[in-house]
């Protein structure tokens, strides 16, 4: 990019250049240093004039948004995403923490020959990181890890930098494709078709483990049926191996389901018989529960909670229901005894005390009415919930193998000049709709899931 080759150039009066630290498919990342904080940054920049397809500027907007949504400290923190018109080009801009540290490729480069535990130490921090990536909702899929994109520390830290290739898992099936992306030799073969699941970073992590133990590009490496041979060429214990056999399968079904599941197997735990991706449950706010058995899908949405502030409503109710009956039992006690002859008060104020006792009592017993009543309504409310949750959720039994399909429909309301959309599943022999006051988002991984599901058993 021509307008940032230059040190020293200050870029939206905030940002000052110190150099280049590297180029990929998707803009120039320099060194900077924040004018406000004095802190060095990462300012990876875009420019629209020298950018031959919109696809990069979306990927550079897309990176952006993940970022932003990003907090872990395997992930730079991201700092700001910004544009400088000038009257020849627009430059567009993300400022992140800098990662410090080299690459991974820059330490073999340097001549750096690591051992088995340090691989499994930097395998160990990367399984964390994905697995980080995949609890978010949706699931976030790097698609090009490789040791470019891996700066480790002196100490032993690593990070993980460049999501100029990031990817929803509802991507490919909402928008009807996906672009190539990744680096050669790294990319799972599902990239080559545009596809991508959880386990595409786990082929890259591999192939990213490979590379440090054998000093090799994994396009170099001898290879079977697409199968990378590498066993004869490490001197590393026999269950690392098999573990990196697994998530360099290039089969998607041979392959860990996710970085969840391959953390388990790395610690020794063997995954159970059921897909621990699939469990939807990595927000608090999600009612979806997914479990992927070998022969069965099951989908669980949760019924929706009352809102917080209802809640603290019915609670100030039962509170004031459990204040005001004791006081009106007293009150009517006291009243029962003046009126049987025993006065309460023996002074001049005795009528106006006693009168103000029996509108107390008046009001607490007119309270505690339309309380019951309210109750008595609420009550007869969660019974017609618990009855009509009981006959319209009923559990969907199907077979995977007898789906056919399975897409976002929508319906358009005219009279309230809105469309909604839910969630359809096609079988042989008929429709299966669900999901219709789900978030759009939850539908679009749920959509999203079972076609990967599809997929696998074609």
């Amino acid at each position: 990019m021509e307008t940032l080759q230059k040190s020293e150039k200050i870029i939206a009066e905030r940002y000052r250049i110190l150099g280049k630290l590297g180029q990929g498919g998707v803009g120039i990342t320099y060194a900077a240093v924040d004018l406000n904080s004095n802190q060095k940054v990462a300012l990876k920049a875009l420019s629209l004039r020298l950018t031959t397809e919109w696809k990069k500027v979306e990927l550079f907007e897309r990176e952006a948004k993940t970022l932003s949504g990003l907090n872990h400290p395997g992930i730079p923190r991201y700092i700001d995403y910004f544009q400088v018109d000038t009257s020849q080009d627009r430059c567009f801009y993300i400022a992140q923490q800098l990662a410090p540290g080299k690459s991974l490729a820059q330490l073999i480069e340097n001549g750096w020959k690591p051992n088995e535990a340090q691989v499994r130490h930097i395998a160990y921090q990367l399984l964390a990181i994905l697995a980080y990536l995949q609890s978010m909702l949706p699931a976030t899929i790097h698609r090009d890890i490789k040791p470019q994109n891996i700066i480790i520390q002196k100490n032993g830290r690593v990070f993980l930098v460049d999501f100029g290739a990031v990817q929803n898992t509802y991507h490919h099936t909402v928008t009807g494709g996906s672009t190539v992306v990744g680096a050669y030799g790294y990319m799972a073969p599902e990239q080559f078709r545009g596809k991508a699941v959880l386990s595409t970073d786990l082929y890259g992590l591999g192939t990213t483990l490979l590379f440090l133990l054998t000093q090799k590009f994994p396009s170099d490496l001898p290879r079977h049926k697409l199968k990378v041979k590498f066993r004869h060429l490490v001197s590393i214990s026999t269950e690392f191996a098999d573990w990196l056999e697994k998530i360099v399968e290039p089969a998607v079904e041979d392959r860990f389901h996710s970085a969840k599941d391959a953390l388990l197997a790395f610690r020794g735990k063997q995954p159970s018989g059921i897909n621990p991706d699939k469990m939807f449950k990595r927000s608090p706010k999600s009612r979806i529960t997914l479990i992927d058995a070998k022969q069965w899908l099951f989908i669980k949405i949760h019924p929706n909670r009352l809102p917080s502030k209802i809640k603290w409503f019915f609670q100030f109710i039962h509170l004031s229901y459990k204040v005001l009956l004791p006081i009106s039992l007293i009150l009517g006690f006291f009243i029962g005894l003046q009126n049987i002859g025993y006065p309460l008060f023996k002074y001049a104020v005795a009528d106006w005390v006693n009168k103000l006792f029996q509108q107390f009592f008046i009001i607490s017993i007119q309270s505690i009415t339309t309380f019951t009543i309210f109750y008595a309504l609420m009550w007869l409310c969660r019974c017609l919930c618990r009855i009509a949750y009981r006959l319209f959720t009923r559990p969907i039994q199907i077979s995977p193998q007898d789906i056919q399909r399975v897409k976002l429909s929508g319906i358009h309301l005219p009279l309230l000049k809105k469309s909604i959309s839910f969630c359809r599943i096609r079988t042989k022999s008929r429709n299966y709709c669900f999901g219709l006051f789900l978030p759009q988002a939850e539908k679009e991984w749920l959509v999203g899931e079972l076609n990967d599901v599809l997929s696998k058993l074609k």
